[in-house]
Order: C-alpha cells, then structure tokens, then sequence
C-alpha cells in the first residue's frame, strides 16, 4: 500500500508538472508567433542560435538545412508538437492517479474498494490510447514539417510509446475479465 501511496502522490505531481509545462510552451509559442525568439532560449535550454537538433518525447526535428542556415519554422512545429504530447502525458499522470484513487473508493464514481471498476477499465483503455497518440502526433507533425518546410526538412519519431499503449489496452480487456469473475463470486456468496 506504500508504493500504492508513492505512486499516487508523483503520478499527481506529474500531472502538474506536464500542465506546467504546457503552459511554458505555450508562452514559446506565442513569443514564436510574434517573431521573439528569445523566449525559447530564457524559458528552455534550447539556443536557437546553435543549430542543434531538437528532440523531446522521442521527436526530433532539424534546426538548420544544408547550408547552415536556421530553419524557423522547425521551432514552430517543434513546439506545437511537444506541448500536445505534453498534454497527453498530462491525461496520463491523471488517469493514473484517478485510476489508484478510485481503487481506494475515494472518487465520487467509486464502486467500492476494488480495482475492477468500470471507470478503472475505461482510464487503463485511455492510457493505451493516449501512448499510442503520442508516436502518432509525432508522425503528423513530421508530415505536416515535410509540406510546411519542404521535403528536405529530416524529422523523426521514437515508436516505442506504441507497444507499451497496445499493453495498456490489453491489460484493460483483462480487468474486463476480472469485473466478470468478481460478479460471479459475489453472486455464489
């Protein structure tokens, strides 16, 4: 129940820092936007004047083209694509903590004390959905960069967040399983 508790406490402390984060990069954004950017360089480690590539939830994007030269946009697209990622970690770390709170009976739409609760079911699925947009954004925005920039624009997209989705969801088909199992048992009793 202590590592119940740990992961309840920093799946919350995730949640916010994602949200935080959102935040932030939506002020990069915006200053983006409006031709400033220095925004990114005071509110992230990133120097545009480097020319490094930029890479963030296993999406990287070129900064500079064959000639040295900076590619803007690159940072636009960059930026876009992370703070929906980050959204969607948010809505992880959230489903998590509500996944354990709900378990405990302490959410309005608790059905008792157990882990195989219909909402229980529909968060694991929302999880596994979550991870696998998380790739999937990532290669939309690589094509979205491809028409935007042009074809010699080099993105690419870590794909691992896509199994560990597709084990989410299986594991929310077992959970389905256990809700049939814990209504047989408790009507034998």
């Amino acid at each position: 129940m202590k590592l119940n508790k740990i992961v309840t406490i920093l799946s919350k402390i995730a949640e916010v820092g994602y949200w935080v984060g959102c935040a932030i990069v939506a002020v990069i954004i915006a200053g983006i936007a409006s031709g400033h950017f220095s925004f990114i360089s005071k509110l992230t480690d990133v120097d545009p004047s480097a020319g490094k590539d930029l890479v963030s939830f296993g999406f990287s994007i070129m900064t500079v083209d064959s000639a040295g030269n900076s590619i803007g946009g690159a940072y636009t697209i960059f930026f876009i694509t992370i703070l929906i990622m980050m959204a969607l970690m948010a809505m992880i770390c959230r489903n998590i903590y509500l996944i354990f709170k709900t378990t405990e009976g302490k959410t309005r739409f608790s059905k008792g004390q157990t882990p195989f609760q219909p909402d229980n079911i529909r968060m694991v699925r929302e999880i596994g959905i979550f991870l696998i947009a998380i790739p999937v954004v990532g290669l939309i925005m690589d094509i979205i960069a491809h028409i935007a920039l042009g074809p010699e624009i080099e993105c690419s997209m870590d794909l691992h967040f896509i199994i560990v989705g597709l084990v989410a969801i299986c594991l929310s088909r077992f959970f389905t399983y256990g809700i049939e199992l814990q209504k047989d048992v408790d009507g034998l009793v």
